[in-house]
C-alpha cells in the first residue's frame, strides 16, 4: 500500500449497503394459494350466469384471471419498494382518494343501487377501494409521528377528522359497510398506536350514536337489520347461501357441481362465493379457507411486532387487520352470522379494485418482513436513532526507522 492508497482508505469510508432480508415466504404462499383457488372457484360460481348473459361460461373467468395476474406482478414489484417512501405521501392519498369518492358520486352511474364507481370508458375503479387503503398510511403516519402527544385527546383530531370525512363520502356513495370496515380498522390502528383507552370509549361511543342515526335515513338498511334480528337467515340470499352449504355437507358435491350457482344464490361469484365453497367442497373446504386467513393474521401479526420502526408497526397492524375483517365477516354473512353487507372475500371473490388494492397493501406488508432486523440487533427507532460514538485516532506513535510510514492508526 502507498501513502496515497492510504490516505485515500483514511478519509473516504467504504459506505454500508442495506442488506434486504428475503420476504416472508409463508405470507406470500398463503396469498398465492387463495388467489389460485379463486380461479377455480370463480368459474364454477360464474359460469352459468356468464353463459346466459354472455353466451361464454369462461366469460368472467377470463376477466378474473387478468386481474389476478395484475395482483400477482403487483405484490412482486411493490414488495421491492421501501415502504417509507409511502410515508411522506400520505396525506396526499388521502386527499386523491377522497376526491375521487366525491366523483364517483357525482357521476351518478348508478350500478345495483349504489354509484361506487369511475368509469373510464374501456375499464372502471371502485374508488373507495383506494381510500380505505389510503386511510391507512395516513393514520400510521400520523401515530408514528405524535407518539409522545397521544395523551392529549387534542392531537387525536387529525386522523379523526380524515376518517370521517372519508368514511362519510363513502357512506354517500351508499356503501355503509365499507364506511363501517374503515372506521373499525382505524380504531385497531388507535389501539396498537397507544391510544388511552378513556379516548378510545368516548371514540366508539361517539361513533355507535353516529353510526346509529346514519343507518336509520336509509329504509333498507334498517330491514337488513330487523330481518337478521327477528329472522337470522330471513333474507333470500342469506337462505340460498345456508341450502348451498347444507348442499355441500362435509365432503362437498365436487368442483362445478353446485346447484346454487345455477341462478339460485345472487352475487355467487362475488359477496357469497364462501357459500359456493362450502357446497362443492364442503365442510372441509370452507374450514381450510378460514385456517389460511388465520395464518394470515397469526404472520401478519408477527410481522408487525417485529417491524424495524413504529410506522411499518402500525402500517402493518392495519393491513393485517383489513385483510383478515373483510374475510370473517364475509363467512359470517354467507352462513347468517351478520346481516348482508355486500363486503368481498380478499383474493377469493370476483372483483378487480379489491384484487388489485390488496395484492398492493400484501406488497407493502412484504417489504416491511424484508426490513425485520435479524435476532441480536437493535430496531431503528423513529424517535431516539442510535448514535454511534465517532472513533477518535490514537495518539501517534513513532515509528521505528526500519518500518515504512503506512498512514496514522485507527482503533
Amino acid at each position: 500500500m502507498n501513502r496515497q492508497s492510504a490516505k485515500i482508505s483514511e478519509k473516504t469510508p467504504v459506505p454500508l449497503k442495506k442488506v434486504m432480508k428475503p420476504a416472508d415466504k409463508w405470507f406470500l404462499f398463503a396469498v398465492l394459494s387463495l388467489m389460485f383457488m379463486s380461479l377455480v372457484v370463480v368459474y364454477s360460481a360464474s359460469a352459468s350466469w356468464a353463459e346466459l348473459r354472455f353466451q361464454n361460461p369462461a366469460y368472467l373467468l377470463r376477466s378474473h384471471l387478468f386481474k389476478v395476474m395484475i395482483g400477482m406482478v403487483l405484490i412482486f414489484v411493490i414488495a421491492k419498494v421501501d415502504y417509507h417512501r409511502y410515508q411522506k405521501f400520505a396525506l396526499h392519498l388521502v386527499i386523491i382518494s377522497a376526491f375521487l369518492v366525491a366523483l364517483a358520486i357525482g357521476q351518478r352511474v348508478i350500478i345495483k343501487g349504489a354509484a361506487r364507481w369511475i368509469h373510464l370508458g374501456l375499464f372502471s375503479f371502485e374508488p373507495s377501494e383506494i381510500a380505505r387503503i389510503a386511510i391507512l398510511f395516513f393514520t400510521a403516519s400520523y401515530l408514528a409521528q405524535n407518539a409522545d402527544k397521544l395523551d392529549d385527546y387534542r392531537n387525536l383530531t387529525t386522523p379523526i377528522l380524515m376518517t370521517a370525512v372519508v368514511a362519510g363520502l363513502i357512506v354517500l356513495e351508499p356503501n355503509f359497510s365499507t364506511a363501517l370496515m374503515i372506521m373499525a380498522v382505524v380504531g385497531v390502528m388507535f389501539i396498537a398506536g397507544g391510544v388511552k383507552k378513556t379516548h378510545l370509549a368516548v371514540l366508539v361511543g361517539a361513533a355507535v350514536v353516529i353510526g346509529a342515526v346514519v343507518l336509520v335515513f336509509e329504509a333498507y338498511r334498517v330491514h337488513r337489520i330487523e330481518t337478521w334480528m327477528h329472522h337470522g337467515a330471513g333474507s333470500y340470499q342469506v337462505r340460498q347461501s345456508i341450502i348451498g352449504f347444507g348442499n355441500g355437507g362435509i365432503f362437498g358435491v365436487g368442483p362445478g357441481n353446485s346447484k346454487q350457482r345455477n341462478l339460485f344464490l345472487p352475487e355467487s361469484y362475488g359477496d357469497f362465493i364462501y357459500s359456493i365453497i362450502g357446497e362443492e367442497y364442503g365442510l372441509w373446504g370452507s374450514t381450510l379457507i378460514l385456517l389460511i386467513f388465520l395464518f394470515l393474521a397469526f404472520r401478519g401479526t408477527a410481522i408487525a411486532k417485529k417491524a424495524p420502526d413504529r410506522f411499518g408497526y402500525l402500517l402493518a397492524t392495519g393491513i393485517t387487520t383489513a385483510i383478515c375483517f373483510y374475510a370473517f365477516i364475509n363467512a359470517g354473512v354467507a352462513i347468517g352470522l351478520f346481516p348482508t353487507t355486500g363486503l368481498p372475500m380478499p383474493f377469493v371473490s370476483y372483483g378487480g379494485t379489491a384484487m388489485i388494492i390488496n395484492s398492493f397493501a400484501v406488497g407493502i406488508l412484504l417489504n416491511i418482513s424484508k426490513q425485520i432486523p435479524n435476532e441480536g440487533e437493535l430496531s431503528v427507532s423513529e424517535k431516539n436513532p442510535v448514535e454511534v460514538p465517532e472513533h477518535k485516532p490514537l495518539r501517534k506513535s513513532r515509528p521505528r526507522s526500519d518500518e515504512p510510514v503506512v498512514g496514522r492508526i485507527y482503533s
